[in-house]
Parts: structure tokens; sequence; C-alpha cells
């Protein structure tokens, strides 16, 4: 899997929207900012900055080193964007996805499944279904047997899909 300074990005404006974004650009080009530089470089609100640099930084994208200002007599934090974990980050997620699709397909291999048709409704398994007399509890139809077949088809193609992304 390879991820370049375009797919870090994306991951960040996912993760942390258009503001994060702005912050990542100029950690790109400027490694070792701070929170006040971003802030003012951004014209943001420092708090608002610190979250979401944070909120990066609990992901593993972003790393600080941590210096002293013997003039301010305080902490100060030069941070970085971190690019070789953003693949950690990307299988991390992955693998939560792969295990959903793993529970949702064995779900539907479980049970059987009825629908009155009407796309707003839900479908419902059989135990639910004989408890309403296989009428719909949403609108009042008939509940007939839905054949899930074409959600485990794609549900299948997805798990493949990420199968090979993982190796």
């Amino acid at each position: 899997m390879i991820i370049d300074e375009e797919g870090v990005i994306e991951l960040i404006k996912i993760i942390g929207g258009e503001e994060a974004v702005k912050i990542a650009h100029k950690l790109l080009k400027r490694p070792g900012l701070t929170d006040d530089e971003i802030a003012t470089m951004l014209e943001m609100d420092i708090k608002h900055v610190r979250k979401i640099l944070h909120k990066l930084h609990d992901l593993s994208l972003l790393t600080y080193e941590m210096a002293f200002d013997k003039k301010n007599n305080r902490r100060v934090f030069k941070w970085r964007l971190q690019q070789e974990q953003v693949i950690g980050v990307i299988k991390a997620q992955l693998k939560k996805i792969y295990n959903r699709l793993q529970l949702l397909r064995e779900y539907f291999n479980r049970n059987q499944f009825y629908w009155c048709g009407n796309t707003s409704c839900k479908k419902y398994t059989f135990d639910f279904a004989l408890d309403y007399f296989f009428k719909c509890p949403s609108c009042g139809q008939k509940l007939n047997y839905y054949d899930p077949a074409p959600i485990l088809s794609a549900i299948d193609k997805k798990i493949m899909d990420i199968e090979k992304m993982l190796g």
C-alpha cells in the first residue's frame, strides 16, 4: 500500500475536516511549527488549533518535540506530520471494517429475512416477522421472503477488496 502526500491530506480531511487540512499543509511545508505559529499563520483560535493537533496526535498522524521557551518561561511543542504512520492508521481502520463486514455476512447467512417491498421499510428476521404475523409494522403490508443474495454479494466483494488491500 503506497500512500503519497495527497493520500495523507485526504485522510486528514476525513478525520479532521478542512481546518485540519490547512494545518497539515503548513506542517508539510514547515515541519516543527508550534501551535502558536500555526494559529497565527492560519488566523485561527489557538484552542481550536490545539484541539485539532491533539486529535491528529491521538491517531498517531502527528508527533511533537517538546522544548522549553526560557524567554516566556513555558513549554513549547513543535509539531510534525508522521506520514509513515498513515499506512498503519488506514490498515487499522480497514481491519475494523473487515471485521464488521464479516459479522454482517454471518448475520445474513444465519437468518431468513422478510420484507414488504417498501424501500422506506426495514427487512425483518423470521422471528420478528412471525411476531407481527408477517405484516410490516411500519406500513401494514404483507411481509414476503427476501433473498439477501445481492447484499451478500456486495459484502463479499468488499471483503475481497479489503483482503487485497491488506495483503
